[in-house]
């Protein structure tokens, strides 16, 4: 029963080793910040920002993420997603909850998470969302 229990143990080890496995993302944030997009030098700018504890989760086949702040809860339905190699960023063009549309840009190497969209007045801008840890 000795032996069993041990080819058992070292069988089971050996599956959850050697089994590539893709588990969701997370990425815990501090801050946001929301930017202008200036159309003259082509960049945003005139940035402000404000503390904010907020997570984002994505699922393992990064099909859909949340977005969870203090006050509300968000779900993302991704619709294209790409790897930039260049960047080494992951891109997601994706349509809330509620039906609007975001381009989304994961950025583990500079600890962000940006979000574009055009607001209510055709002004496109930029979220971008400062990373504390992702896991």
């Amino acid at each position: 029963m000795k032996n069993f229990k041990l080819v058992f143990c070292l069988a089971a080890i050996t599956l959850l080793t050697c089994t590539k496995g893709h588990a969701q993302t997370s990425y815990s944030c501090t801050y946001r910040q929301y930017c202008n997009w200036n159309e003259t030098d082509k960049k945003f700018d005139n940035c402000t920002g404000y503390e904010e504890n907020s997570l984002f989760v994505m699922n393992a086949a990064e099909t859909m993420f949340t977005h969870t702040i203090e006050s509300m809860k968000s779900t993302y339905y991704v619709t294209t997603k790409e790897y930039d190699k260049e960047h080494d960023v992951y891109t997601y063009d994706v349509t809330s909850d509620v039906g609007n549309k975001y381009y989304y840009v994961f950025d583990p190497k500079n600890k962000q998470v940006r979000a574009v969209y055009v607001n209510k007045d055709g002004k496109t801008m930029e979220i971008v969302f400062t990373v504390k840890a992702i896991f």
